[in-house]
Protein backbone atom coordinates (compact mmCIF):
# COMPACT_ATOMS: atom_id res chain seq x y z
CA UNK A 1 0.00 0.00 0.00
CA UNK A 2 1.20 3.51 -0.84
CA UNK A 3 1.95 5.54 2.29
CA UNK A 4 2.52 8.82 0.44
CA UNK A 5 -0.31 11.30 0.88
CA UNK A 6 -1.34 12.78 -2.45
CA UNK A 7 -3.97 15.49 -2.43
CA UNK A 8 -6.12 16.76 -5.26
CA UNK A 9 -7.86 20.10 -4.74
CA UNK A 10 -10.94 21.15 -6.68
CA UNK A 11 -12.40 24.63 -7.00
CA UNK A 12 -15.69 23.54 -8.57
CA UNK A 13 -17.60 25.86 -10.86
CA UNK A 14 -20.61 25.37 -13.10
CA UNK A 15 -18.55 24.79 -16.25
CA UNK A 16 -14.93 25.03 -15.13
CA UNK A 17 -13.14 23.42 -12.20
CA UNK A 18 -9.72 24.50 -11.04
CA UNK A 19 -7.42 21.63 -10.08
CA UNK A 20 -4.23 21.44 -8.03
CA UNK A 21 -2.07 18.56 -6.84
CA UNK A 22 0.15 18.17 -3.79
CA UNK A 23 2.37 15.43 -2.52
CA UNK A 24 2.48 16.10 1.20
CA UNK A 25 5.88 14.57 1.94
CA UNK A 26 7.53 16.59 -0.83
CA UNK A 27 5.65 19.69 0.31
CA UNK A 28 4.85 21.14 -3.08
CA UNK A 29 1.64 22.37 -4.70
CA UNK A 30 1.21 22.23 -8.46
CA UNK A 31 -1.57 23.66 -10.60
CA UNK A 32 -3.07 21.24 -13.11
CA UNK A 33 -5.15 21.97 -16.19
CA UNK A 34 -8.58 23.37 -15.45
CA UNK A 35 -11.35 20.88 -16.16
CA UNK A 36 -14.11 21.94 -18.52
CA UNK A 37 -17.42 20.16 -18.13
CA UNK A 38 -20.98 20.51 -19.36
CA UNK A 39 -22.47 18.24 -16.71
CA UNK A 40 -21.83 16.87 -13.23
CA UNK A 41 -21.34 13.44 -14.79
CA UNK A 42 -18.56 14.78 -17.00
CA UNK A 43 -16.89 16.39 -13.98
CA UNK A 44 -17.13 13.17 -11.94
CA UNK A 45 -15.58 11.17 -14.80
CA UNK A 46 -12.69 13.60 -15.23
CA UNK A 47 -11.97 13.72 -11.49
CA UNK A 48 -12.08 9.92 -11.33
CA UNK A 49 -9.48 9.73 -14.11
CA UNK A 50 -7.19 12.20 -12.35
CA UNK A 51 -7.49 10.30 -9.08
CA UNK A 52 -6.38 7.09 -10.77
CA UNK A 53 -3.58 8.72 -12.81
CA UNK A 54 -2.05 10.53 -9.83
CA UNK A 55 -2.64 7.98 -7.07
CA UNK A 56 -4.71 10.45 -5.07
CA UNK A 57 -5.40 9.57 -1.42
CA UNK A 58 -7.62 12.55 -0.49
CA UNK A 59 -9.75 15.17 -2.22
CA UNK A 60 -9.86 18.78 -1.01
CA UNK A 61 -12.91 20.67 -2.25
CA UNK A 62 -13.65 24.36 -1.86
CA UNK A 63 -16.94 25.08 -0.08
CA UNK A 64 -18.44 28.42 -1.13
CA UNK A 65 -19.84 30.14 1.94
CA UNK A 66 -21.68 33.41 2.14
CA UNK A 67 -19.73 36.36 3.61
CA UNK A 68 -21.49 35.92 6.96
CA UNK A 69 -20.51 32.23 7.07
CA UNK A 70 -23.82 30.67 6.09
CA UNK A 71 -24.36 28.43 3.12
CA UNK A 72 -26.34 29.19 -0.01
CA UNK A 73 -27.59 26.94 -2.79
CA UNK A 74 -24.13 26.60 -4.37
CA UNK A 75 -22.70 25.18 -1.12
CA UNK A 76 -25.47 22.58 -1.03
CA UNK A 77 -24.63 21.56 -4.59
CA UNK A 78 -20.93 21.25 -3.70
CA UNK A 79 -21.75 19.15 -0.62
CA UNK A 80 -23.79 16.75 -2.77
CA UNK A 81 -20.99 16.47 -5.35
CA UNK A 82 -18.42 15.91 -2.59
CA UNK A 83 -20.52 13.09 -1.09
CA UNK A 84 -20.89 11.52 -4.52
CA UNK A 85 -17.14 11.68 -5.17
CA UNK A 86 -16.39 10.25 -1.73
CA UNK A 87 -18.72 7.30 -2.35
CA UNK A 88 -17.80 6.62 -5.99
CA UNK A 89 -14.03 6.95 -5.50
CA UNK A 90 -13.81 5.54 -1.96
CA UNK A 91 -11.69 8.52 -0.93
CA UNK A 92 -11.64 10.87 2.00
CA UNK A 93 -13.07 14.25 0.98
CA UNK A 94 -12.31 17.38 2.98
CA UNK A 95 -14.34 20.54 2.44
CA UNK A 96 -12.48 23.82 2.92
CA UNK A 97 -14.13 27.19 3.44
CA UNK A 98 -13.21 29.20 0.34
CA UNK A 99 -13.35 32.46 2.28
CA UNK A 100 -9.92 31.59 3.71
CA UNK A 101 -8.34 31.33 0.29
CA UNK A 102 -8.47 34.94 -0.81
CA UNK A 103 -5.55 35.72 -3.04
CA UNK A 104 -4.23 38.13 -5.56
CA UNK A 105 -4.58 37.09 -9.16
CA UNK A 106 -1.30 36.44 -10.92
CA UNK A 107 -1.18 37.55 -14.51
CA UNK A 108 -0.93 34.74 -17.04
CA UNK A 109 -2.01 32.01 -14.62
CA UNK A 110 -5.44 30.39 -14.84
CA UNK A 111 -7.54 31.86 -11.99
CA UNK A 112 -9.36 28.55 -11.46
CA UNK A 113 -6.07 26.72 -10.98
CA UNK A 114 -4.86 29.51 -8.66
CA UNK A 115 -7.96 29.04 -6.50
CA UNK A 116 -7.34 25.27 -6.27
CA UNK A 117 -3.69 25.92 -5.31
CA UNK A 118 -4.86 28.32 -2.60
CA UNK A 119 -7.17 25.63 -1.18
CA UNK A 120 -4.29 23.17 -0.99
CA UNK A 121 -1.97 25.71 0.58
CA UNK A 122 -4.52 26.43 3.33
CA UNK A 123 -4.90 22.73 4.11
CA UNK A 124 -1.16 22.04 4.10
CA UNK A 125 -0.50 25.04 6.36
CA UNK A 126 -3.24 23.99 8.81
CA UNK A 127 -1.95 20.44 8.98
CA UNK A 128 1.63 21.58 9.47
CA UNK A 129 0.58 23.81 12.39
CA UNK A 130 -1.40 20.93 13.93
CA UNK A 131 1.62 18.63 13.59
CA UNK A 132 3.87 21.18 15.26
CA UNK A 133 1.45 21.46 18.20
CA UNK A 134 1.59 17.70 18.72
CA UNK A 135 5.40 17.64 18.76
Amino acid sequence: MNSVTRLLALDIGNRRTGVAFAEVKAGFVMALDTLRHASEESLLDQVGSLVKQRGITELIIGLPRLPQGGEGSQAGKIRMLAAQLETELSLKVTLVDERYTSMTREKGIDPDAQAACALLSVVLDQRKREEEKIQ
